[in-house]
């Protein structure tokens, strides 16, 4: 899931100092065998109604895209999404289905709800703490996640040692009990981390604040044999949205500007797991945080671009920002826009997913979120078989919708 309309925390962290998990991530379910097959069987969502914000989900087609009507499961509770200020960041299904992590927020700060799909309840994990969920460990028992600790909230807080002084976070969703993994740095310095398909790895990046860059690592997922990869400086200077490769043998990853301004253009790189070969492939929307993603044969990345990218207002607006699916060919080291507001005729086009057979992309189109009453997305698929142009050039390829229109929708899986 993509956020739609609000200031992602790695934002602030370019406005503030404060680095934040609220980046948009792809699920991670590769090698673990699924214990809850149905649940794998929908597509998520949050929906808002007179109640706030209502999960609901429909079935999921054979492309991943959503099928039929939306099916209201339980609202969040406790007025979540009676105020305009408040926001679903990120919705993530757990590696055996078990568990639906819903990244939220509110006035005071950010939370992760965790909703579980056979009781169908709704609790906080982890309890009394304030923070930004980031990626589910593919390995395990197929229900921790990675997590950003930041304000402990009341006397029911989990300490480490008997104090409060937390780094990177790996926590149990049906326990709610964690483990610290210490990176050298505070938890507020984190900008990204990612596990490699198999969980033996994990890569991240930190930085401590505006105009002083960001450094890269990789570690083992027990925190030992940490390597520091590369420091990124200039403009184009702060690191994250890893994406492995599904081989685990390369990364792809975003620069994004090290800048006041939250939405300038960004970067796409690749390099291999040990960090090297690096290479810019294109320039791709900033600070949005819409992942890249590769296709399931590892020879294309698909990304995406933003088609306005003199205008000044949207560096600072997000509802500024026209948007297209762009993919890269890895093998013929070429970008090409197969996409856009041309063929499906709606501002944003967003979230790219790969078809199992690396030929179609699956993708979201919509306008601009209504803050009050929610987004009215659409699936569509886009073939790469025909040819498509550059990107920056008009786009000609022919898409096709998949799934209906749906309203008040504030934030999908």
């Amino acid at each position: 899931m993509k956020r739609i309309y609000l200031l992602p925390l790695l934002l602030i962290f370019l406005l503030t100092g404060v680095v934040g998990g609220a980046l948009f991530w792809n699920r991670y379910s590769h090698g673990f065998s699924l214990r809850f097959p149905s649940a794998q069987n929908y597509v998520y969502y949050t929906v808002k109604d007179a109640r706030g914000f209502v999960l609901a989900r429909a079935p999921r087609g054979n492309n991943g895209q959503p099928v039929g009507a939306l099916q209201a499961l339980i609202p969040l509770g406790n007025s979540f999404g009676l105020a305009t200020t408040d926001a679903i960041i990120s919705l993530q299904l757990s590696p055996d289905g078990r568990y639906l992590a819903i990244d939220g927020n509110r006035d005071h700060g950010e939370q992760v709800w965790m909703y579980d799909v056979e009781q169908s309840a709704v609790s906080y994990k982890p309890a009394a703490v304030m923070g930004n969920f980031l990626r589910w460990l593919p390995n395990g028992n197929g229900h921790t996640f990675l997590y950003r600790p930041m304000f402990p909230l009341g006397p029911a807080a989990p300490l480490d040692n008997g104090v409060w002084n937390p780094s990177l976070w790996m926590v149990d969703a049906e326990s709610g009990v964690h483990q610290n993994i210490n990176l050298g740095v505070p938890s507020a310095d984190i900008i990204d981390a990612v596990p490699s398909p198999d969980g033996s790895r994990i890569i991240y990046s930190v930085g401590s604040g505006l105009g002083q860059g960001s450094d890269t690592y990789v570690m083992s997922s027990d925190g030992s044999a940490r390597t520091h990869l590369f420091r990124a400086s200039g403009l184009e200077s702060i690191t994250g949205l890893f994406t492995w490769s599904p081989d685990g043998s390369r990364i792809a990853y975003e620069r994004l500007a090290d800048s006041p301004a939250p939405y300038r253009p960004a970067g796409l790189w690749t390099m291999s797991s040990q960090g090297g070969q690096q290479q810019r492939l294109a320039d791709v929307d900033g600070g949005h945080g819409y992942m890249p993603a590769w296709s399931p044969d590892g020879e294309k990345l698909a990304f995406v671009v933003r088609m306005n990218a003199d205008n000044r207002q949207a560096d600072l607006q997000s509802q500024e920002l026209q948007a297209a699916i762009g993919v890269f060919d890895l093998r013929h080291k070429q970008a090409r826009i197969v996409a856009s507001s041309a063929q499906t005729g709606l501002q944003l086009n967003i979230d790219p997913t790969w078809s199992g057979d690396s030929k179609q992309i699956i993708f979201t189109a919509l306008n601009p979120a209504n803050r009050d009453l929610g987004a009215t997305p659409r699936y569509w698929s886009a073939s790469l078989i025909s040819h498509s142009t550059r990107v920056g050039q008009a786009d000609r390829t022919q898409v096709v919708p998949l799934s209906p229109v749906y309203s008040h929708v504030v934030a999908w899986e």
